[in-house]
C-alpha cells in the first residue's frame, strides 16, 4: 500500500488507473474500509453497480491475491479476460482452465477464480498459499443460504475453506438477499460481526413489462420487428434488432423458440444443459460478440454472461420466484443504458413451475426448502396477476426497500416514488397507462376469507388448492364426492363468486401469509402442494382478525387472473432509424440526431473490431463511453484520455487500436456533419489544465522510470510476471514510450 495514504484513496487510485472511473461509489467506498480494517462483509447490490470492483481493488493495494468463489463458470472465464484487458493478472483454476497451475496463485495472479467444488477439492493445497490470500470472495452469495431461492449444497462447504485459509477478510457478495439470507450466510460461513453493505434494490433503467401469453407469432412479431428489414444487431438503444435473452422453462422449449425465430430471420440459437460444452462456448461467444442476436436459455446461461449492452430480457413461461426473476432480469441493462424486461405469462405458467417445484421435491425431499420455494413462487405468481399498482412495489417490498416519496410533480423515470400516497415508477406497463394514478379503493375480503380458510380446514390440510376452490364454489366434482365433502356444510357457502375467482383469491391468501403450501408425497412417490392454515389464517378463522386488500387486485376485481393478464397493453411505441422512440425522436435538434448516429457508428466500429480480433472489448469501452465519445467529439486519442470519462489510463495494444478507430470515425463524422470537437461538458471543471495524459502527469510526479522491484534481488532478473503483464501502450503519437510499470509489483510487499 502507498505510504500515506488511505486504503480508499489507494483503491481510488487503482479505479482511475484500471477502470477509467473518478471515484468510488458509497457502497464500494464501505466494503473496501471493511476489508482495510480485517473486518468481514455481506454486500447486497444490484446488478450493474459495481459489485466486482469491490473484490478487484483491493490485491491492486495489498500486493497479494483475492481468491473469488463463483459457480458460474463463463462469467468467471468473462471476467479473467476482461481483467486481463484492464492490466490486471487473472486466471481461472478448475474447470475451462487452460494455462493456470494452482501454485501460480502466489506472486502471480491478483485475483484468482475457481468454482466451489475445485476449492474444496483441492483445499490442502490452498491452506498451503494462505499467505499469498488477501481476501476471500464468494460470489453469488445467496447459494450458500437453503432460505434462499438457488440453494447449491456445496456452497455450505465454503465455511470450512474460510478456515483452513486462516480465515481472512472475508466478502459475501449477491445481488438478491433478504434478511433471512443474509443471517444464514452469516452462520454457514461463520463471519465475526461482518459489515452489511446494503445498496438499493431498484434498477431504474429497465423498464418492467408484464403481457399476457398467446403464441408466438403474436407475442414475438411485434417485439423483435419481424415484418422489418434487419440490417444488423444494434445495441445503442431499445430496438428490435437489439441484443436479447430469452428465458424459457425448459430444453425444449428453447429448442422450439430458437427454432421458429431463426425462421423468421432472427439471428437465434438455444442455449440448455443439454448441448456440449463446445457449442455452449462457440454460442456463448457469438452472442458476446455480436454474431447472434438473441440467445433462447433455460437458467443455464444468463447468469454466467458478462455482456454489458443487453438491451432486453424476456420471460417466456414459468419463473420459479421473484429473486429468479430479479436475477436474470439483472442481465439487461448493465452499462447503465436504458433496457427494457418483458414477462409473458399465462395461468397455466404457474402451474408448470409449481409441478417443476414440486417434481424436484420428489427427488429430494427437504419439505423446508420446498416450501420456501413455493412461498417465492407465490409471491411471483402475486407481483405477476396484480396490474393495479407499480411493478415496482413488490420488488422493493421483498428485498425490505420501501418506496420514496416526491412532494411535488412527477416522480423521477424508474424510481418507486409516493406520489399522492401511490407508488408510480413511470417505467413499467402499469404506470404507463396510468393504472397507478387511480382511485385506489381499499376492499373488505374478511367474509370470502372466512368461507375459503373453513374449506381449507374442511379438507383436512392434506388437498391442493382445487379441492377447497370446488367446494366453496359448490362444485360438484368427482374428488369431493370420493371424500363425501359434496355433503360438508360448507360446501357451496362461497357460491356468490365463481369457480375462477376463488382460484385467483388463493395466490393473495398465501401472500398475507394466511395459508401455506407444505409438499407432501402420495403413495405412488407423486409430489403435490397441501394447503394449510397458519396461526395468523386461524386468527382470522376465529374472527380475531379482518383480511383487507388495497388496491383492489385486478384479478379480484374481475374474471380472474386470465382476464388480468389480458388487461395489460403491450404499450409498443414507434422505434425511427435513430433508434430512438419517435416521440423522442420528434423532440429532437439536428445536431441531436447526427450525435445519435454518430454513437450508432461507434458501436458498429466497436462490433467490427470485436468480431475481427475474436476479443470481447465492451466491457473496457463501454456504450456509455460511446455516447461521451459521440457528445464531446474529441479530435485525438489525447483528448479522449483527457476529457472522456470512464478510459483506463492502462490498456493494453488491442484497446488502443480500438480507441485510435473510434477516434478515427469521430472525426470522419464530425467532418461529414460539420460538427465542433472537444465540446465542453463536465470536464470544464479541468479547463484550466493543459492537455496533457494521464501516463504524462503520473510521470511528472514520478520522474524516475518504472522499474521492477525485482531488480534488487540478483537471482530475480529484471522484470516479474506482474510486471510483464502490466506493460502497456498508452499512447499512439510517441508520447510515452512502453514501459514496464511495477506500481503494484508482487515484490512491492517486501522492498
Amino acid at each position: 500500500m502507498a505510504t500515506g495514504k488511505s486504503p480508499v484513496e489507494a483503491a481510488t487510485e487503482g479505479l482511475q488507473r484500471h477502470f477509467g472511473h473518478e471515484a468510488l461509489r458509497p457502497f464500494q467506498v464501505q466494503a473496501i474500509e471493511a476489508w482495510s480494517q480485517g473486518q468481514d462483509a455481506i454486500v447486497t447490490l444490484s446488478t450493474g453497480a459495481g459489485k466486482s470492483v469491490c473484490f478487484q481493488l483491493p490485491p491492486l493495494i495489498d500486493g497479494r491475491c483475492t481468491l473469488v468463489i463463483s459457480p458460474l463458470v463463463s462469467l468467471m472465464q468473462d471476467q479473467v479476460r476482461t481483467l486481463r484487458q484492464r492490466q490486471i493478472p487473472a486466471a481461472l483454476f478448475g474447470s475451462g482452465a487452460h494455462d493456470a497451475r494452482l501454485s501460480d496463485l502466489a506472486g502471480m495472479y491478483r485475483v484468482a477464480y475457481m468454482c466451489p467444488e475445485f476449492a474444496m477439492s483441492r483445499i490442502s493445497e490452498l491452506a498451503q498459499l494462505r499467505e499469498s490470500i488477501c481476501l476471500l470472495a464468494i460470489d453469488e452469495a445467496h447459494c450458500i443460504s437453503s432460505w434462499g431461492h438457488e440453494f447449491r449444497p456445496q456452497y455450505k462447504q465454503l465455511g470450512q475453506l474460510r478456515q483452513v485459509l486462516g480465515k481472512p477478510p472475508t466478502m459475501a457478495i449477491t445481488a438478491t438477499c433478504t434478511a433471512a439470507v443474509r443471517e444464514d450466510i452469516r452462520r454457514c460461513l461463520q463471519l465475526i460481526n461482518p459489515t452489511e453493505v446494503l445498496g438499493p434494490t431498484n434498477r431504474p433503467n429497465l423498464q418492467l413489462l408484464i403481457r399476457r401469453r398467446t403464441t408466438l407469432e403474436d407475442d414475438l412479431k411485434d417485439t423483435f420487428g419481424l415484418n422489418a428489414s434487419r440490417d444488423g444487431i444494434d445495441n445503442t438503444s431499445i430496438s428490435s434488432t437489439s441484443s436479447s435473452i430469452v428465458y424459457v422453462p425448459t430444453k425444449a422449449r428453447s429448442e422450439e423458440v430458437a427454432n421458429w425465430l431463426q425462421s423468421h430471420g432472427v439471428k437465434a440459437a438455444a442455449y440448455h444443459a443439454g448441448l456440449s460444452m463446445q457449442a455452449r462456448q462457440e454460442r456463448h461467444t457469438a452472442f458476446m460478440l455480436d454474431e447472434l442476436q438473441v440467445i433462447v436459455a433455460t437458467v443455464a446461461f444468463g447468469m454466467g454472461i458478462d455482456k454489458p449492452s443487453i438491451r432486453r430480457v424476456i420471460h417466456y413461461g414459468g419463473v420459479r420466484s421473484i429473486e429468479h426473476y430479479v436475477q436474470q432480469c439483472g442481465r439487461a441493462g448493465r452499462d447503465g443504458e436504458d433496457a427494457e424486461c418483458i414477462a409473458f405469462v399465462r395461468p397455466q405458467d404457474f402451474q408448470e413451475t409449481r409441478a417443476h417445484i414440486l417434481q424436484d421435491f420428489s427427488r429430494n425431499p427437504d419439505e423446508e426448502y420446498c416450501k420456501r420455494l413455493l412461498a417465492l413462487h407465490g409471491e411471483l405468481v402475486a407481483f405477476l396477476s396484480d396490474s393495479s399498482q407499480c411493478r415496482r412495489v413488490r420488488l422493493l417490498q421483498h428485498f425490505g426497500d420501501l418506496p420514496g416519496s416526491v412532494p411535488h410533480g412527477q416522480p423521477p423515470r424508474g424510481e418507486c416514488i409516493l406520489v399522492d400516497g401511490k407508488p408510480c415508477c413511470q417505467w413499467c406497463d402499469v404506470c404507463l397507462l396510468g393504472a397507478c394514478k387511480l382511485q385506489q379503493q381499499e376492499g373488505d375480503f374478511t367474509r370470502e376469507c372466512q368461507v375459503f380458510l373453513r374449506c381449507v380446514d374442511a379438507c383436512g390440510g392434506m388437498t391442493g388448492s382445487t379441492l377447497p376452490c370446488a367446494l366453496a364454489a359448490g362444485q360438484n366434482i368427482d374428488r369431493l364426492r370420493a371424500k363425501k365433502l359434496h355433503l360438508h356444510k360448507t360446501f357451496g357457502s362461497g357460491d356468490f363468486r365463481p369457480l375462477a375467482w376463488w382460484k385467483a383469491f388463493v395466490p393473495h391468501l398465501l401472500q398475507a401469509g394466511l395459508l401455506q403450501e407444505r409438499p407432501s408425497l402420495l403413495a405412488s412417490g407423486r409430489s403435490y402442494a397441501a394447503l394449510c392454515l397458519t396461526a395468523a389464517g386461524k386468527a382470522v378463522l376465529q374472527k380475531v382478525s379482518s383480511f383487507k386488500l388495497c388496491p383492489v387486485p385486478h384479478d379480484l376485481a374481475g374474471a380472474g387472473t386470465a382476464d388480468a393478464l389480458s388487461k395489460v397493453s403491450k404499450a409498443q411505441v414507434e422505434v425511427r432509424s435513430t433508434g430512438l422512440p419517435a416521440k423522442i425522436e420528434a423532440s429532437l435538434s439536428a445536431v441531436d440526431c447526427q450525435m445519435q448516429e454518430l454513437y450508432r457508428r461507434l458501436s458498429h466500429v466497436r462490433q467490427q473490431w470485436m468480431r475481427r480480433l475474436n476479443i470481447m472489448g465492451e466491457a473496457i469501452i463501454s456504450n456509455p463511453i460511446l455516447r461521451s465519445l459521440a457528445k464531446i467529439r474529441p479530435a485525438s486519442v489525447l483528448a479522449a484520455q483527457h476529457y472522456v470519462p470512464g478510459l483506463p489510463s492502462l490498456m493494453n495494444k488491442d484497446i488502443s487500436d480500438l480507441l485510435q478507430a473510434l477516434v478515427e470515425e469521430v472525426n470522419k463524422a464530425c467532418k461529414e456533419f460539420a460538427l465542433p470537437q472537444n465540446v465542453n461538458t463536465q470536464a470544464q471543471k479541468r479547463a484550466g489544465e493543459d492537455l496533457v495524459s494521464p501516463m504524462k502527469k503520473r510521470s511528472e510526479v514520478n520522474p524516475q522510470k518504472p522499474s521492477c522491484r525485482a531488480a534488487s534481488f540478483p537471482d530475480e532478473g529484471d522484470d516479474c510476471a506482474c510486471c510483464l503483464m502490466h506493460r502497456a501502450v498508452v499512447d499512439w503519437q510517441g508520447f510515452v514510450a512502453t514501459q514496464s510499470d511495477s506500481a503494484f509489483c508482487v515484490h512491492s510487499a517486501v522492498q
